[in-house]
């Protein structure tokens, strides 16, 4: 019986761990153009490093990818409207690194979707 339950809190222990968080809204989403997010939201960091295991393609090109920024900050469901160059990969890995805080003017901490554009220089060879 010890070991059963054991076994059991050792499930629900891992099983917790691994789940993915939910998003929180603390009120209706808003659409916001790139240039509106810096209003409601900022990112932590100011720029994007991560080793990766992709293999870059040999063209630049960009990717727009539509997302929601939640109450907490986290990304939310992306979706890539617009790409060129092969580099999707790159850009949802990117946004896995990304968290935002809110500003002085989102008290409420307003969700948001927003399309943010990366682009992307291919290596020289």
């Amino acid at each position: 019986m010890k070991n059963l339950s054991l076994l059991l809190l050792m499930v629900v222990f891992i099983v917790g761990c691994s789940s993915k968080s939910k998003e929180l809204l603390n009120e209706p989403p808003v659409t916001v153009k790139i240039s509106e997010l810096q209003k409601y939201w900022t990112p932590t960091q100011d720029s994007l490093t991560f080793s990766n295991n992709f293999t870059p393609p040999k063209e630049s090109g960009f990717v727009k990818v539509k997302y929601l920024i939640d109450s907490n900050g986290e990304i939310f469901n992306p979706i890539i409207t617009e790409s060129k160059g092969g580099w999707d990969k790159f850009a949802l890995r990117a946004l896995k690194e990304i968290h935002y805080i809110n500003t002085e003017y989102n008290i409420k901490k307003t969700p948001v979707y927003v399309i943010k554009e990366f682009t992307f220089v291919a290596p020289k060879i």
